[in-house]
């Protein structure tokens, strides 16, 4: 089998990545370009003192989807004579790191791309970047009149400020916040859908949904605006239907009803103009194409021909004018250009020869198993199988009523998985595949221990299943020949990846290489949504390190960021530990070991030092 076809890459990779002739992962920052070689550059990294966990953020991936985004409504609004344009707007949550946010505006600055934010700190994040002015600011969430004077200023300095009306009582203290500064404020709404969307996050529409305003509450809030003759202040509509949108259907259904409402209010508020029919513009983690949670059942071209196509026919059929139509394509926009490359330290393997122990006055058990072993051939494998499956469940019996001593229960462990082992060999042999074969593979899983926090680092794949593409960034011209899960450093039994990208569906192991002792490196892909603010200090390990990588015009590679993470010093100081009173504490219990001859003074200064270099170091493992 190809190295593409162990991992899948061709399908889910968006062609940014490939397998080179060195057998190494390759990265087109731009699809068209030329390629670098990821194994190479992290061999770089090392060199340089940089350790993995290291988090790679290609710019360069970042830029071409801005124009592959832009492009796919660009070619709809001509194919279909749509009378007006399109823009994107890029919401922080998604990735708020501030070169993350800075790269998106820098390659946007043409394209007018804008700037979505959630929460006063997000504002207040974004509120003196440089940035086109033409660009949209939109400001959504919860909004108190700290947060609304916040975006009102915004205004006050030149931004294209848009606050958005989700709660009904946000129209009123917009509207008396604004008379105290003297600024009139563009606003938006809302619309809560009837229908839900579709994948993990499908609450998010439908009349359940946290957001949004039913139609009477807008209702209310067009008529208080009459009342004060502001009706002109209503710039936008917009809608949200959810992050990770698996089907094409769902899209459609919510485009419809909100074509609708935007047609209804056009003819009530004459300013109307922008049309914003929010994110969920899904990644396809697993490559299948499908309606899955990790996957979409449908193409970005075919996205953008439907909301094009939607919106202008229901403006041409009530004969209003075609609004400027805004996405906020976040995960679409960023998932792809990081790349976690974690390290192997440890592995967990089966016995792959027998143990050559000798026990006087062998045991039933014992002797029954050397026969096994001895008499193994793939004529009985079934019928040892099942031997030794129940012989493997009497070993802690036999040790609990001392039957077994402890040197033969651990003989008797390691010659039953030497002989599961034995077993699967014969097994892969035969015609017919046996049904037993699933379960024996599940007892023969290896642990690859790795360099990270799942936590950390990947809090999707631990808190709700998510899929992430995972596969060595070298060695794939080699036959990888164990099946694996991967486990991290934190002491939590779910501190690990058991769910991995099959064929059809997902597999509970990892093809990998045996593990040497060489540095082994791991690429887990299409992690730039969400993952890094997600992350939390589970036994605090803090952010990895990161940089950024851009390819250079010789193919070499050129870090035009490096970031480093946390030290120990800086997440003992997140839960509130003082490490000078540390320190001081540390010296008090110096002094008095040194006074009770427990150490001497050489000791005492080897411990200071040593302490002193351990709170400046980095939270992982340094190999």
């Amino acid at each position: 089998m190809q190295p593409e076809n162990h991992y899948w890459i061709n399908r889910w990779s968006e062609e940014y990545f490939a397998v080179n002739a060195l057998g190494h992962v390759a990265v087109k920052p731009s699809r068209y370009d030329a390629e670098g070689d990821l194994y190479e550059l992290m061999k770089s990294l090392v060199a340089q003192g940089i350790e993995p966990p290291i988090l790679i953020r290609f710019n360069g991936i970042i830029r071409d989807r801005l124009q592959m985004l832009t492009s796919a409504f660009q070619n709809a609004i001509h194919e279909f004579n749509y009378r007006n344009t399109h823009r994107m707007v890029f919401p922080i949550k998604v990735n708020p790191q501030r070169h993350v946010v800075e790269t998106v505006q820098e390659a946007g600055q043409s394209m007018q791309v804008g700037l979505e934010v959630g929460s006063k700190p997000e504002l207040i994040a974004v509120l003196t970047l440089e940035n086109n002015h033409e660009s949209l600011l939109l400001c959504n969430g919860y909004k108190d009149a700290e947060y609304i004077s916040l975006a009102l200023m915004a205004s006050q300095l030149g931004r294209q400020t848009l606050i958005i009306i989700e709660q009904a009582y946000e129209l009123n203290l917009v509207l008396e916040t604004a008379a105290k500064l003297g600024v009139e404020p563009q606003i938006g709404f809302r619309m809560k859908l009837s229908n839900p969307g579709s994948g993990r996050w499908k609450s998010s529409g439908g009349e359940h949904s946290k957001f949004g305003l039913f139609a009477h509450e807008i209702v209310s809030c067009i008529e208080i605006l009459q009342t004060q003759e502001k009706t002109h202040l209503v710039k936008l509509l917009h809608f949200h239907l959810g992050s990770q949108i698996t089907t094409i259907e769902s899209i459609k259904k919510a485009l419809q009803e909100a074509s609708k409402m935007y047609t209804e209010l056009a003819n009530m508020l004459p300013f109307l103009t922008y049309f914003d029919v929010g994110g969920g513009l899904a990644v396809d983690y697993d490559g299948s194409k499908s309606a899955t949670d990790s996957s979409m059942n449908y193409s970005l071209e075919e996205y953008a021909r439907d909301v094009v196509y939607i919106i202008g026919e229901a403006c041409l059929t009530a004969g209003v004018a075609d609004p400027l139509i805004i996405t906020e394509a976040g995960r679409a926009l960023v998932a792809h250009h990081s790349v976690l490359v974690i390290e192997v330290i440890d592995v967990t393997a089966p016995p792959t020869s027998k143990e050559n122990w000798k026990i006087l006055n062998s045991p039933a058990l014992l002797k029954t198993l050397n026969e096994l072993d001895a008499e193994l051939s793939l004529k009985n494998c079934r019928e040892t199988f099942h031997d030794v499956m129940e012989l493997k469940s009497r070993i802690l019996e036999e040790f609990i009523y001392g039957k077994l001593n402890l040197k033969e229960r651990a003989y008797a462990e390691k010659m039953t998985q030497f002989l599961l082992a034995r077993i699967r060999t014969f097994y892969q042999q035969l015609r017919q595949t046996p049904e037993e074969l699933e379960e024996l593979d599940k007892i023969l899983l290896e642990t690859y221990f790795c360099n990270f926090s799942v936590f950390q680092s990947l809090a999707d794949s631990w808190g709700i299943g998510q899929l992430f593409p995972v596969m060595p960034i070298h060695r794939l011209h080699d036959q990888p020949t164990h099946q694996a899960i991967l486990a991290d450093l934190t002491c939590d039994s779910d501190g690990k990846i058991d769910a991995f990208i099959g064929d059809h569906e997902a597999t509970k192991y990892l093809e990998l290489h045996t593990y040497t002792g060489e540095p082994y490196y791991l690429g887990i892909f299409l992690v730039g949504a969400y993952q890094e603010i997600l992350g939390d200090l589970h036994n605090l390990f803090g952010d990895t390190n990161v940089v950024h990588a851009e390819l250079g015009v010789n193919g070499q590679w050129e870090l035009s960021r490096q970031v480093e993470g946390d030290t120990v010093e800086e997440v003992l100081q997140y839960v509130q530990y003082n490490t000078e009173k540390i320190m001081t504490q540390l010296h008090t219990l110096i002094e008095l070991s040194l006074r009770a001859g427990r150490i001497t003074l050489s000791e005492s200064a080897e411990v200071k030092k040593k302490f002193k270099q351990s709170l400046e170091s980095y939270t992982y493992l340094v190999v």
